[in-house]
């Protein structure tokens, strides 16, 4: 048996690997989202709702949850507001998640690309 290539692949197998391409131009889609727009203005671009999205559905996250793990994000990105679980829910279920469903449950290796 060889240990160190079984020792790797248990490794790898929880490796953990968040793109944070959304942060590409989130000043400039977070003001396009909010012009012209009538009420409360956005705080989050769709970008970062997809994003928490797939977190949700790969670690079959509560949306409390969810809240502490934006808190959590914003502490280490200063820019990116922590979001209240109930607006975070709105915001999602106002949103087409049928590619992301199937990822709850899912054992294999996931390559996610966000645009």
């Amino acid at each position: 048996m060889d240990w160190k290539y079984d020792d790797e692949r248990l490794i790898k197998r929880d490796e953990l690997l968040l793109s944070l391409d959304f942060l590409k131009g989130y000043e400039f889609k977070l003001k396009s989202m909010n012009d012209c727009k009538v009420g409360r203005p956005f705080k989050i671009p769709d970008g970062y709702i997809v994003f928490l999205v797939v977190v949700r559905y790969l670690f079959s996250m509560p949306y409390r949850q969810l809240e502490g793990f934006t808190r959590a994000l914003s502490r280490l990105i200063p820019r990116l507001p922590s979001a209240d679980y109930s607006w975070v829910r709105r915001r999602i279920l106002r949103l087409d998640l049928s590619p992301y469903e199937s990822l709850n449950g899912y054992d294999d290796p996931i390559v996610i690309a966000v645009d």
